[in-house]
């Protein structure tokens, strides 16, 4: 399985500023995210077949490891990169990728760890509680006209530890708060991450 791009998950570009500009807080705490020495990006997406689970776990500057499970697929499908060699496989058992896949997932690699160059703009929500959490958060501007329906209209917050100053939480929810998220990722930061890649692994064959 290839690496899925995150760059579209872990940020987006935002609409029109109508309030205080906090964007470049937020493009601090994104900056010192991508210099921890691992972090951790989970989210769940509900499909026909069932719930879909992603995590991938980043160690700058040159290692990856993807994991996926579904109802539709055998077991955890994995994608790893290890400095300039790439494997997959299902439940530990790995294969090395060709250097054209290989190519692909370090670019999106390259994308997802780099500094975010277009944040967008976000405005302060200020601290508030979220999942049971402390945290300070940070919404998309957007532009709302006069007698919109709330509930219809959705924008992105970030939210962000105010202790540690890393991002926690990066939600998409309508603005009226009266619905679950549609997509909510998680951020987090554990320090047992060990990213090695596999042994003896047979390089991946052509059909």
């Amino acid at each position: 399985m290839r690496t899925v791009c995150l760059a579209l998950l872990l940020l987006a570009a935002a609409g029109p500023a109508f309030a205080e500009d906090c964007t470049k807080d937020l493009l601090t705490a994104f900056q010192k995210q991508r210099t921890s020495k691992a972090f951790r990006v989970e989210f769940s997406q509900q499909t026909p077949e069932g719930e879909v689970h992603m995590k991938v776990d980043y160690m700058p500057p040159d290692r990856m490891l993807q994991t996926v499970t579904s109802p539709s697929m055998p077991g955890e499908q994995q994608t790893m990169l290890v400095g300039n060699r790439a494997f997959a496989g299902s439940n530990g058992a790995f294969e090395e990728l060709l250097p054209q896949f290989t190519q692909s997932i370090i670019a999106e690699f390259n994308n997802a760890v780099g500094v975010p160059k277009k944040l967008g703009t976000f405005e302060c929500v200020g601290k508030s509680k979220f999942d049971g959490h402390e945290v300070v958060g940070y919404r998309t501007a957007e532009k709302v006209p006069a007698g919109a329906d709330m509930s219809k209209i959705m924008a992105r917050t970030i939210y962000v530890d105010p202790a540690t100053g890393l991002p926690t939480y990066n939600v998409i929810a309508a603005l009226s708060g009266n619905a679950d998220p549609a997509l909510k990722i998680k951020y987090s930061y554990p320090t047992d991450v060990e990213i090695v890649a596999p042994t003896n692994a047979p390089v991946q064959k052509t059909h």
